[in-house]
């Protein structure tokens, strides 16, 4: 339960991070300043699914990332659901980002979900090496940025806009599929960087 509720407080920190995105008419700015929800996930130790899924091997899945994507699903659904009903003018920007992401090939939403999932594990392991300098908040900040900027797909920011875009039920499943796709190759991606530094170190 304990691994839930970090991961339900996960989840709402990208969700506001989501939130700026959509808040914000430069998407230079927008990018940057959605780096906070990571920024205070990593400084309170809360359980982001692309944020641990790079420890899954060595730390034999301690905590669980299944029950971490969960819990950050129910905080996207909280943050998106209730900023959607304050805010409905998020939903035509994100409901436009929607309609992008289900239009790409299965092999685009692949490619760039592993290259999201490695500059992830990159922004997470550089903060726990440097926790209270400035190069673990810069870190943080430039790997979020660069993700966002590039298009990459990132599995638990796409659930909050998904959540704000949804126009009705029919459209749950297949938003279910694509966010299933995006977690496995942000898993891959955070996996294989983690595997080829851990290589360079051993030599």
């Amino acid at each position: 339960m304990n691994t839930f509720k970090k991961a339900v407080a996960a989840g709402m920190m990208i969700g506001i991070g989501a939130t700026i995105f959509l808040a914000t008419e430069s998407k230079v700015a927008g990018a940057f300043f959605f780096s906070v929800g990571l920024f205070l996930i990593c400084s309170f130790g809360m359980n982001l699914f692309t944020g641990k899924i790079g420890y899954v091997i060595s730390n034999k899945n301690d905590p669980n990332c299944l029950v971490i994507w969960a819990g950050n699903l129910v905080g996207s659904l909280i943050t998106a659901g209730l900023v959607r009903i304050a805010k409905p003018q998020y939903a035509e920007k994100a409901l436009q980002m929607a309609d992008a992401k289900m239009a790409m090939s299965i092999p685009a939403v692949c490619i760039t979900a592993l290259f999201c999932g490695m500059l992830m594990y990159a922004a997470v392991e550089n903060f726990r090496r440097h926790p209270h300098e400035v190069s673990g908040i810069f870190g943080v900040a430039m790997c979020v940025t660069a993700f966002i900027l590039c298009g990459f797909e990132h599995s638990i920011a796409d659930m909050s806009y998904l959540i704000f875009a949804c126009p009705n039920v029919a459209a749950v499943p297949k938003y279910l599929l694509f966010l299933v796709l995006v977690s496995i190759f942000n898993g891959v991606g955070a996996l294989l960087l983690r595997w080829l530094t851990e290589s360079k170190e051993a030599k």
